[in-house]
């Protein structure tokens, strides 16, 4: 009788016992995990590659790295996976191997990491839906200052522009225009002959985003594309290089269109470039009884900034009602230099329905307006000083340190905060310009 009581304590103990050595069996030490990844087991190594990568642990890419090679398409997945979870630039050179990865997944889950390690971005969904949103989210290059890409991600993603795969090339060149591939121009501009009219349009915003107006020109005959898509990108590419060469082909395509919505998006390329030989169509429509094009060409006129008209244009900005055109004309007014008019594009900044606008106007003006903005950093609006933070800030010019130092004792604490935030912006991108 002791000895089967006896019998079932220990088979009680060993019950209770036994999850607990299961559970630690099933979790292995790091040790363990870069010892299966060189077991002769695939699906050990895939699991073992996916731990790693949820590590955190720098130790684990030079591991990871050496599965670039492995003979199983899953395996090397999860590594592309495992090193972008990572995050360390060390394993870019890695990355940039797997673009030579027979598989065209692995080739497009590379270029998405690349992009998440230098953009210090994340994404949730697919890679290509991530590539497309980020790229639209910003006119420029989307790498923080203080961040170099090195010169081999470049070169490496512009030789992906040549992939068999269509969305590895569209994810290509997407990412070039993210990062700031200023120096494969020219492999962009070659690609705007791709085929693929999703490569196409890509290769455009790419271009939009690190090309200069001479190398924009190559982008007029897309304007004529099959695809709308494509002729939209291309819109805003123009619109962002400024490339007045374009004038004539923008304005034949908004005659084409007045009543559309692409007629719409044309006349906002057309007014972003300035080119002077467009004046008539927005002399024209400066009386439009539409508020959206009558603003569009106030724009386009101010930024022909011709001096003859200004002071017309001041007589008219008294007459006008409408908000936003009253906003253009300030904008239009500042452009033909005279910058009392500035006081009402700052003092819109914390405005539901014309901040966004104010802000864009004084980004769009550039650095040279600076001079002017410091003194409304003590105005008695805090939301004014907060917005003319993040508007320095995004300018990027370390020279305003100073004056948005001053900032950090101010009584409201969101100015201090965005004060702060704006002084380390421009640290940081003073110290990445330095190193570069």
């Amino acid at each position: 009788m002791k000895a089967t009581l006896g019998a079932v304590v220990v088979a009680v103990v060993g019950s209770l016992a036994w999850p607990g050595l299961l559970s630690g069996a099933s979790r292995p030490s790091f040790e363990d995990l870069l010892a299966n990844l060189k077991s002769p087991n695939a699906k050990t190594r895939q699991e073992a590659a996916a731990a790693l990568g949820k590590s955190r642990r720098r130790e684990a890419v030079a591991p990871l790295a050496a599965l670039v090679r492995d003979p199983e398409v899953k395996v090397r997945l999860e590594m592309v996976h495992a090193l972008r979870e990572l995050r360390d630039v060390s394993s870019v050179a890695a990355l940039l191997t797997s673009l030579g990865d027979g598989d065209p997944e692995i080739r497009g889950e590379a270029i998405g990491a690349v992009v998440e390690i230098y953009a210090e971005r994340d994404r949730t969904g697919p890679v290509g839906r991530f590539l497309r949103l980020f790229s639209d989210e910003f006119d420029r290059s989307s790498v923080p200052p203080y961040v170099n890409v090195d010169a081999s991600v470049y070169q490496a993603l512009a030789g992906a522009l040549r992939d068999a795969d269509n969305d590895t090339r569209e994810a290509a060149a997407l990412a070039l225009g993210i990062l700031g591939g200023t120096s494969v121009t020219k492999e962009l501009v070659a690609s705007l002959q791709d085929p693929d009219a999703d490569v196409r349009g890509a290769v455009a915003t790419a271009l939009g985003k690190v090309a200069n107006a001479q190398d924009g020109k190559a982008l007029i005959p897309l304007l004529a594309d099959e695809s709308s898509e494509v002729r939209q990108r291309t819109l805003q590419a123009l619109a962002v290089l400024k490339v007045k060469e374009a004038g004539p082909a923008l304005r034949e395509m908004y005659e084409a269109n007045r009543r559309s919505e692409i007629g719409l998006k044309t006349l906002e390329t057309l007014s972003r470039i300035g080119d002077p030989t467009q004046a008539e169509v927005f002399l024209q429509l400066i009386q439009d009884p539409d508020p959206a094009k009558k603003r569009l060409a106030v724009e386009g006129l101010g930024r022909i900034s011709d001096p003859t008209r200004l002071a017309g244009f001041k007589k008219d900005y008294q007459r006008e009602r409408n908000e936003e055109v009253r906003l253009a004309y300030s904008f239009a007014l500042t452009l033909m230099g005279d910058r009392a008019f500035l006081d009402t594009i700052v003092l819109s900044l914390p405005s539901r329905t014309l901040g966004t606008r104010s802000r864009d106007y004084i980004l769009e003006m550039g650095r040279d307006i600076l001079p002017e903005l410091y003194p409304y950093l003590n105005d008695p609006d805090a939301s004014i000083r907060a917005a003319l933070c993040d508007i320095i800030g995004a300018l990027g010019d370390p020279e305003s340190i100073p004056q948005l130092s001053r900032l950090l004792n101010d009584p409201s604490a969101s100015v201090v905060d965005r004060a702060n935030r704006a002084v380390e912006r421009l640290r940081r991108s003073s110290v990445g310009k330095s190193a570069g």
